[in-house]
């Protein structure tokens, strides 16, 4: 060890200043990454606990988790809570005894904790809030929704049936990320809601997403809900609808990948309503018919006088009602009014080098398949081949596995190996640094001993700058004169370079 120590300390006298810094930063860094790879490996995988909770809730639960000693760490604003993996089970059953998450919606849990000689108003209030809160329950089940809160509006029953306000509720939905709710669990969240809560119907329930999108709602005219991403979503999902129904067709007849349909719609943004009312003259009808006849008498005459003449009056009184047709029409927004369709297929080639079907045939089946009118224009169909990526996608395969926790992982599982180059490098330095402190010390005392067959220091030998004759013409001589001085020379070079000295 002292030899070493003592090697050390003549290897560190003779390195120029650059080579020490060098070499001090390099044992900086290793000593450093080996810190650093400690700590890492140290570090157990976290796995999630819970997530969005409220803050309280979450201050709760990450309190009861520090007095058990288990190591935690919070992501999303406090809101997230992450410990190590195959801890979670315990910790949620630990914290679940202790009655953490504690239930923030309610339920039927507010009626059993109301207090005795609450007025009406305030019972009524605890029963709005219990439904709410057994409501936003159940629609926490339906897969997609991370969060829901309900308001129900239940107005007051008066004696008077015109002045009487129907039930309402607003639905508030968070939804997961990346989730889209479909109109299908839409109306699912609206008939359950209304089916718990007397007098009030689906149509009066508006279900809202946390990014303010409306979903679903009661609009004036009973047609699409107010807003024009509701219409658009509307017309993206019938443009959607023909153009599968169009690339069904095709690809039943040319296989897969080997067509793209795209509709495009024009859909009436408003409704109308039309009442016609048509009269038939020649069709009526005798409703009333009425004839009076009247006759005047006159007086008898006397003697001697002629008798006067009478007077009959006939009046004939008829109604009549002309017949009438009435026609109403009511045409509802969200009607097509135009189709066009833009279609790529790849017609390829049957057996003998004839194509599948024409490109004609293809338009006729878009047509039909969407149901074109004879009004709208014919659909442009570009026959040409298909890019297939199955090459594209090996790439990427083989590209996938090169993402950042895999690279983390090997990192993680080589550090030891990166802490032995490191220190591998460091003796590499110090072993060529010692190498050459030592040979010019060695070629000094050859050249001590060769000198001592000389008269001077002229006579030396010249190192790097002498010619290469002259110096083994002088290690010849001085083998013949004095070869004992030679040989214990040699020996101490060797059991040095060995580390033996």
């Amino acid at each position: 060890m002292a030899s070493i120590v003592q090697n050390f300390g003549e290897v560190w006298q003779h390195l120029s200043v650059t080579r020490k810094v060098m070499l001090l930063g390099l044992l900086l860094a290793c000593v450093g990454a080996a810190v650093m790879v400690a700590n890492w490996a140290r570090k157990p995988k976290m796995g999630l606990l819970y997530s969005q909770l409220d803050p309280s809730e979450a201050a709760k639960i990450v309190e009861k988790i520090s007095e058990s000693g288990t190591p935690y760490e919070l992501a999303d604003g406090g809101t997230t809570i992450r410990v190590p993996q195959g801890s979670q089970a315990k910790l949620r059953l630990t914290l679940a005894s202790q009655g953490l998450p504690s239930d923030s919606q309610g339920g039927y849990k507010i009626l059993d904790e109301e207090k005795i000689g609450a007025s009406p108003f305030a019972q009524q209030i605890n029963y709005t809030r219990a439904i709410e809160g057994e409501l936003a329950k159940s629609i926490q089940l339906i897969q997609g929704v991370s969060r829901a809160r309900l308001h129900i509006v239940r107005p007051e029953k008066t004696v008077f049936a015109r002045n009487e306000q129907q039930a309402s509720a607003t639905v508030m939905l968070q939804l997961k990320g990346g989730w889209r709710f479909s109109p299908s669990s839409v109306a699912a969240v609206t008939h359950m809601v209304a089916g718990a809560v007397p007098g009030l119907t689906s149509d009066k329930v508006v279900v809202i997403d946390s990014g303010g999108n409306l979903l679903a709602g009661d609009d004036a005219n009973g047609e699409f809900a107010r807003g024009a991403t509701t219409f658009l979503d509307y017309k993206s999902r019938v443009e959607q609808y023909l153009s599968n129904k169009a690339e069904q067709m095709l690809t039943a007849v040319l296989g897969p990948n080997r067509a793209s349909v795209q509709v495009s719609v024009v859909l009436e943004t408003s409704s109308t309503n039309q009442t016609r009312e048509t009269y038939s003259p020649d069709g009526r009808v005798a409703s009333k018919e009425k004839e009076t006849t009247s006759t005047m008498t006159p007086p008898a005459a006397g003697e001697g006088q002629a008798a006067g003449g009478g007077s009959k009056q006939t009046t004939a009184e008829n109604s009549y009602l002309v017949s009438k047709t009435v026609e109403q029409r009511v045409d509802l927004a969200g009607t097509i009014k135009s189709i066009s369709v833009a279609a790529f297929v790849d017609l390829g080639s049957g057996e003998e080098g004839k194509t599948t079907i024409t490109q004609k045939d293809a338009e006729e089946i878009i047509r039909n398949a969407v149901g074109m009118s004879a009004n709208d224009a014919p659909p442009k169909v570009v026959q040409t081949t298909f890019h297939q990526p199955e090459a594209q996608e090996l790439v990427q395969a083989d590209q996938g596995m090169f993402n950042k926790d895999f690279i983390l992982e090997i990192a993680k599982r080589s550090s030891l190996g990166i802490l032995v180059l490191g220190v591998l490098v460091m003796l590499k330095l110090f072993g060529s640094s010692k190498s050459k402190t030592q040979t010019p010390a060695l070629t000094g005392a050859a050249q001590g001993a060769l000198g001592g067959q000389t008269t001077g220091g002229d006579h030396l030998l010249p190192g790097a700058e002498a010619d290469a004759d002259v110096v083994r013409a002088r290690i010849t001589r001085a083998l013949q004169d004095n070869p004992e001085e030679v040989k214990r020379l040699f020996l101490n070079w060797v059991q040095s370079e060995k580390g033996e000295v």
